[in-house]
């Protein structure tokens, strides 16, 4: 079925964990993937290992432990100084924990033994079959629409390149050709920028307002990085993913026909934290005279268009301050 299988990478916490191992053979079945690994917290072992066995029929999953990538008290360190350096402290919004999983995907081509990794986030789930290669042989870049101009700003400042495509590489996964990671981590860590690690280079490149919060893409930076030094190595190609499906209904709720009508759509599903169920939103999701007489995107886009959640501007939400989110 599937010409090239390859390696999948799940950066997760142990708390999230059950949420994505109930579709966890979904990721055998639909996906090119060789080998699932687990990547956490010392509290995520035993979870991966009571589970391996259930699903060693679809394939080996196994745990690394976050640390031996990078290590969690270093990186906040680092955070901590650059806040200090700027006369602030760290507080709740400061996000240690949300560049650290960035991190961990790109330091995880330091181990990695095969050509390519695939990197995927643990809210989101795949609906359908999905190569990750075109005909040629090339990865897929999936790219959908975003646009958050602080992650440009610090691609601008660190490695001097504007945005390279309209779209936006960020869609809850993205393939990894490990020699690129590994010439665009060497590359950061040799330019004249204070610190001596890649993510030392980039923390300390951060601004101290409000764009420290949300300031560094890993997918924008690497998408961008390889256009500019790789341009013809990736094929470019739409991803569609329901992004707010935590809104219609809870992960443990979601059947095998509600996957069966998103597939008809999407590509994906994705469960936020941040999503806030509605009863109301779920008795519309599931009611068969909809699902009977509109797809799944023309369910998705009434909801949108209704202002629910938020402004909609260019196929996305609109920010106040000219940020575009995916949805």
């Amino acid at each position: 079925m599937f010409s090239t299988r390859i390696p999948l990478i799940i950066p997760t916490t142990a708390k999230d964990y059950d949420r994505i191992t109930r579709d966890l053979g979904d990721f055998f079945r639909l996906l090119p993937v060789k080998e699932v690994i687990f990547i956490g917290p010392a509290a995520l072992e035993p979870l991966v290992l009571r589970d391996a066995k259930t699903f060693e029929n679809d394939g080996p999953v196994r745990y690394i432990n976050e640390n031996d990538l990078l290590c969690f008290d270093v990186l906040t360190q680092v955070m901590r100084e650059h806040l200090r350096a700027g006369g602030f402290a760290m507080s709740a919004d400061s996000k240690p924990g949300w560049y650290y999983q960035q991190f961990l995907k790109m330091s995880f081509s330091d181990i990695c033994e095969d050509e390519y990794y695939m990197s995927w986030d643990a809210d989101t789930i795949p609906l359908r079959e999905t190569e990750m290669f075109d005909p040629q042989g090339r990865p897929y870049f999936d790219v959908k629409t975003e646009y958050l101009q602080s992650y440009f700003r610090t691609i601008k400042k660190v490695w001097g390149y504007d945005k390279a495509i309209e779209p936006s590489f960020i869609s809850e996964h993205m393939i990894f050709k490990t020699s690129f990671m590994k010439e665009l981590i060497a590359e950061t860590e040799a330019l004249d920028i204070k610190g001596e690690k890649y993510y030392e280079k980039i923390f300390f490149s951060l601004p101290y307002d409000k764009d420290l919060m949300r300031g560094f893409s890993e997918f924008e930076t690497y998408g961008t990085w390889v256009l500019n030094n790789h341009p013809d190595f990736y094929a470019l190609r739409d991803w569609h993913s329901m992004r707010i499906t935590g809104a219609f209904t809870k992960p443990e709720d979601l059947t095998g026909e509600d996957k069966a009508w998103l597939a008809s759509d999407y590509d994906a599903a994705t469960f936020e934290s941040y999503h806030v169920f509605s009863p109301e939103l779920a008795e519309f999701f599931r009611d068969p005279r909809y699902r009977s007489r509109i797809s799944a995107r023309q369910f998705y886009q009434i909801v949108l268009e209704s202002g629910f959640f938020g402004d909609m501007e260019s196929g996305g939400l609109k920010s106040s301050d000219g940020d575009l989110f995916a949805v």
